[in-house]
Parts: structure tokens; sequence; C-alpha cells
């Protein structure tokens, strides 16, 4: 549930342990109560090293950070509960190793590193810079960085105790109470530990905060974390730079008494002009009388009269109360403007209601006339498979003598136990025939007599010596699904069609489908890519980033691949121009699309976009160039990039998914076409018309 803008806020968690308004009496301000809930303030904080950089930020709310001069976080300090707690986390100035205290003998077999390399592998993964994290109440766990040896010293804050380990052969450790050092606060020993060369902690006895100081570069700052509203205020005691304001000594601490003197003043200085408007304003017209006097009284009566005129005999005229209120007489009401707002969109102004448009107007110019409908297109026409006649293997020589002339019959020979394949089988072959038979009906072709035999049901296929099919006997059947042809008593066509292929479906591999990619990405030798390192090198001087980047082909291979997998392309990828000439020239099927790197000069661009041209003359071929690392292409390059038949286009670094879809969509060479493997349904009537032709 929303809740409404107006509704108190939620107790926080550990609210009851803290004042809920200071025991300063002039918390009450001169305009009514102020709000209980409202945190104290503290000054902005912008301190910056000698160069510029920033050193210390802290904002109005308290929280903010410290960094060290190379610019690494080194506190950050964030403020709970309306800034009255606050949480910290520190870091050192540099990456340390964080050693286990367990030896490597020691430990379980399962958690030994069994060789050099995974110790190493481990040992970067436990490089880190934190140093530890106090909550809002101040607890937590603070480590110093590791000395030679490995050893570190703990500063930790619990609910009860405060725990103080120094590292080293003569570290101590030091266990206090809270309650004992809050009992006895000028007696009790200073609990300190110094985490790194820049930090320190230090925890406050009387109030139980902990207290840290950044040294940086001459730049000295101190945060406080925990329950920070315990801290006096400022003027009673000076307590670091933690200096915080109340909201009701802020408005206390305005001064409108020179305000309201010179206010005061003004005022009278107006009231006081006010009481001549009524003897000096007593001309009726809004023009000043000339002196000529009586020129211009005989044209007084033509002049506009004083909008005023009206409002300054107001006294004189028989005007009461009551007309005075009619002139309100219709007003609203209203506290919050948006209530009023609201009242006018609904009550006063209803929204409109939606013009209902006439027919003359929906219809257009065309009107009166007869809309014409959907633009016309080619209608798809699908006819219902008609069934194929079953005849048996012994009525297929008298269906043959009986055939008559100009007439076709055409026997799709199957078997039971060839239907298991959908690619290429008996089932999808009596589909197909099906489909043709029932175009061929459509089409009105009379003359063709379609049936379907079972080659399973007599004899064998193979053998001629035992009982045989007398399909496989007189019309030289050798396998399922077969097709035969009669015309005018005689056997015209006994074969497997498509050239022994079959029936089958369309090829559904995208492999076969799309082009396949040539990607040509020169593999820079060890001398090339250590002179492109020491060039970026030497350019940045010794700066974080350089304006001139170093070439990294492996990476821009990498991009190039995960591109292709991702739009779904087959390629091969050439390292050298050798290896791009040999896979141009003997790759089966030859590709269709070439991404070569403009590294590669425009000599072996042209041969290899030549070669793919000669085997496939679709085939498109597109530069790939970094702008950025390589500046603008060369002009060999450039005058390539003029002959569209050679060059497609040129993509830029880094190759991405939408930039190679994007070059490709208008160019239906390279659009997914699924192959057809063997006869279909048009396949089989273009073959049934071709026969009937040369009956």
């Amino acid at each position: 549930m929303v809740k409404d803008l107006l509704d108190k806020p939620d107790r926080p968690a550990g609210q009851s342990f803290e004042p809920l308004r200071p025991s300063d009496s002039k918390w009450r301000g001169r305009r009514g109560e102020l709000r209980a809930d409202l945190g104290p303030i503290y000054p902005l904080v912008n301190l910056k090293y000698s160069d510029g950089t920033v050193c210390v930020l802290r904002q109005e709310y308290g929280s903010g950070f410290a960094c060290y001069p190379s610019g690494k976080k080194a506190v950050c300090v964030m403020c709970h509960h309306r800034s009255r707690r606050f949480s910290a986390m520190l870091y050192a100035s540099s990456e340390f190793n964080v050693k286990s205290a367990v030896p490597e003998k020691s430990r379980p077999p399962y958690m030994r590193a069994p060789n050099a390399e995974e110790a190493a592998k481990r040992a970067r993964a436990n490089r880190t810079r934190s140093l530890g994290v106090l909550d809002e109440w101040g607890i937590g766990t603070l480590e110093s960085v590791p000395d030679g040896t490995g050893v570190r010293g703990i500063y930790e804050v619990s609910a009860t105790h405060v725990t103080i380990e120094t590292g080293g052969p003569r570290g101590t450790r030091t266990r206090v109470s809270r309650e004992s050092l809050a009992g006895d606060s000028l007696n009790a020993e200073t609990l300190s530990l110094r985490l790194a060369n820049e930090l320190v902690v230090t925890y406050d006895n009387a109030r139980g905060t902990t207290a840290i100081e950044f040294s940086s570069s001459g730049v000295v700052y101190t945060f406080h974390v925990g329950e920070v509203w315990k801290l006096p205020p400022a003027g009673r005691e000076k307590v670091s730079q933690l200096q915080t304001t109340a909201p009701a000594a802020m408005f206390d601490a305005i001064d409108m008494a020179p305000k309201l003197a010179k206010l005061d003043a003004t005022c009278s200085i107006m009231t006081e002009n006010a009481s001549y408007i009524k003897t000096d304003l007593k001309n009726s017209s809004s023009c000043l009388l000339s002196s000529t006097g009586a020129s211009s009284l005989a044209s007084l009566q033509t002049m506009k009269k004083s909008f005023s005129e009206t409002t300054m005999k107001i006294n004189t005229m028989n005007v009461t109360t009551e007309s005075l209120k009619s002139l309100t007489d219709g007003r609203i009401d209203w506290h919050f403007e948006q209530k009023l707002r609201k009242k006018l969109r609904t009550d006063v102004h209803p929204q409109l209601e939606n013009t209902q448009v006439p027919r003359p107007m929906k219809e257009g110019y065309l009107y009166p006339q007869q809309h014409p409908g959907k633009p016309p297109a080619n209608s798809f026409v699908l006819y219902e498979p008609i069934s194929l006649e079953q005849v048996s293997c012994y009525e297929v020589p008298m269906r043959v003598s009986s055939l008559d002339g100009g007439s076709l019959l055409v026997i799709l020979v199957v078997a039971s136990w060839a239907k298991k394949s959908q690619y290429s089988s008996s089932a999808h072959a009596q589909v197909a025939c099906e489909a043709a038979h029932a175009e061929l009906k459509a089409m009105g072709e009379d003359r063709v007599q379609f049936c379907v035999a079972e080659l399973s049901e007599a004899g064998a296929l193979h053998s001629t010596t035992k009982f045989s099919n007398p399909l496989v006997k007189q019309y030289g059947v050798r396998e399922a699904p077969w097709l035969l042809m009669f015309s005018r008593g005689e056997l015209v066509m006994s074969e497997n069609p498509a050239g022994g292929i079959g029936f089958a479906h369309r090829l559904r591999y995208k492999a076969f489908a799309k082009p396949r990619v040539l990607v040509v990405e020169p593999s820079p030798t060890a001398q090339a890519a250590q002179a492109a390192a020491a060039a970026t090198a030497a350019e940045s001087e010794g700066r974080l980033k350089s304006t001139v980047r170093a070439v990294n082909n492996s990476q821009l291979q990498l991009e190039t691949q995960k591109v292709l997998k991702q739009t779904g392309f087959d390629y091969d990828l050439a390292i050298s121009s050798a290896e791009a000439m040999r896979l141009a020239a003997g790759a089966q099927p030859p590709y269709g699309i070439l991404l070569c790197s403009s590294e590669v000069g425009s000599g072996v661009f042209s041969d290899v976009s030549s070669r793919l041209k000669d085997r496939n003359h679709k085939a498109v071929s597109f530069i790939c160039h970094d702008l950025k690392a390589l500046g603008p292409l060369q002009d060999d390059m450039q005058q390539l990039t003029l002959q569209k038949d050679l060059v497609t286009g040129v993509l830029r670094r880094p190759l991405t998914k939408s930039s190679l879809e994007g070059a490709l969509v208008c160019n239906d060479d390279v659009r997914t076409q699924w192959p057809t493997c063997g006869m279909v349904k048009q396949n089989v009537v273009e073959l049934i018309q071709r026969k009937l032709t040369s009956v």
C-alpha cells in the first residue's frame, strides 16, 4: 500500500535508545514547535591536495569520503537514521595478499594447491584493498595492512567489548569492556591502532564512538563512526572537525531585526504617500488638461473617462456591503491547490467526450462511392490432398493393358518397412503425391490415373531365385519409394526420381541455407605487437589513458566470431594471406561473404575477393576498419571502395550484430534460403506435365 505524504514515518530500529529532541530550551521556534524527526546538519567539507585533486568531500547530511593522492578511496562514511549514526568502510592505498594463518602442509588435502600455477591463481584471487567495515552502531572489525611476515593488527568493537591486537613478534592483545570504559573515562587508557600510514583508528571511551584519523600529503581530517548524536555540540567542546547544527539552532541564528526595521520604515512611507491619493488624483480624465483651459474644455466631453473614477467615488455612491459580496458569488473555497485543480477538472470543466466521426469523413474522398477494400494481392490457394487409389502388385499389368490412348498411369510403389525416415521415406512420398494429385485435378487434368502399390505384400525385393515380387521382376523396381509411369500399354518411366535422391523435405540446416563467411584477420608478429605497445606507452607519457590504442588482433578475432555466432553464420578464420587464398580457392561450398581486415592491404583484399567472385558470383565483400586505432583508410583502400562490384561496404570496429545485420538486410543473396533436396509436390507436378506433353 502506498503511503500518503501526510502519514507519519515509521519508527526506525533503535530509535527508543536515542533522544527524540535535544534538551535545549530553545528547541521551540518562534513560529511553533519544530519537527522532532529532523536530524543534525553538518558543514560542507571540500578539501583538496596541492595539485587540485579531491582529498576529503562531505555533504551536509554527513556522508562523504576521503581519497588517496592516486584517486583511490580511503574512507567511505554513510549516514543512517537522519544523520544520527554513521557507518564506514576503509581501504588501503594499494592491494595486498591475504594469507591464511594455517600452513600449507597442515591443511586438508582437498584445500591444498595441486601445483604452482593453482597456488599463484589463488594468491591473485586473495588480493584486496579492504581493511574492514564498521556498521552504524560502531560495531565491526578493522585489520591493518600486513607487515613483512604477513601478520595484521586487529581493531574489533563488539556490543560489549573493545579488542585491539598489534602485529609483530612483540604483539599484544588488549580486551576491555565498553561499560568499564564509559564508567571510568578519566583513568582509562587510549585504545588506538594504526591501520596504514595514512589511517589511525581510536576508540572514544566516554561516548562509545570510533574516530578515524586520515592524514595524507599535509591534509588531516577525522571521521566519527557510530552513534554520533552522543558527541557534544559545537562550542561546548572541540571534537575534531565534527560540528553539528540542529534545525532549531539554525532557526534561532536568523537575525531578522535589521530587515524588520527597514520593512517598517518602507511601510510607513507607503502609508503616508497613499493618504495623498484622494487629494491629488481628482481629474476625471486619463489625460491632463492643457494650460489653455477653455480651448480644451470643448473636447473634454469626448475624452475617455478614467478607470479610477468609479473607484474613487465608491464612498460617495450608495454602495452596500451586500452588493460588494455579490461580486464573489460562485467563488470556490480551497485550501490545497491540487484539490482545486482536481475539482475544476472533474466537476466544473469535465473532460469532453470523443467526437463521433461522420461517415463521409471515415470514407475519405471516395464517398459516396464504395470503399475499394484491401489492396489486391495474390491469394494463396491450398488444395485438399486426394487419396491415391490402392492397387495390388498383381493388378498392375491388367491396369496397364486396359489403359486408354492419351492417358498416363502413375503408380507410386511404397513399402511399410520404409516409412520411418521423414526425409526419404514412403510416408513423405505418398504425402507429396497426394498433394500433386489434388493440384492436377484442380488444374482440370483428367488424363492422369494416380495409384499406390504396396511392395511388401508379395515376394522379396532383391531375391530372383525364390518367390519374387512381380513389380521387381517385370518393371525393375529396386527400392522404395519408386515411381512407375505407363502410357499406351508401355513403361515410360521406372526410377527413383531426382537423380536417385528420391523424395525428401527441404534441408532445414542453416549451414546450407545461409552463405558461409570467410574472416581474414592477420595475426601480428611479436615484434609488431611490442612496437605498437611501445608507441602507445610513449604517447601516453605516464597518463592512465592514452589517445592512441594498440590494435589487439586476437581481441578483434574473438569479437568477429562472437557476432557471427549470434547471427547464425558458419565461418572460417584465416590469419594470413596465404591461408585466405587457400580457403577461398578450395572451400566447399564456396564462401558467400568476406570479412577482411583493412590491415592486409589492397592487394591481398583484391585477390581474395576476386577468387570468391569467380567461384560464387553472389559473394559480397566487406572491409573491417578500426577508425580510432588506425585512423582513416589508406588511399589504396579508399580507391577500392569505389569499385562496387569488388567492395560491398566498410564495417567499423568494433563489429556488432546490429551493424552486420544492417549491412546485409538489403541484399537478397545473403538471406536465409532453404534449399530443396529430392522431390516435393511441385517437382511431381512438373514431371507429370512433361510426360503428358510427350504422350
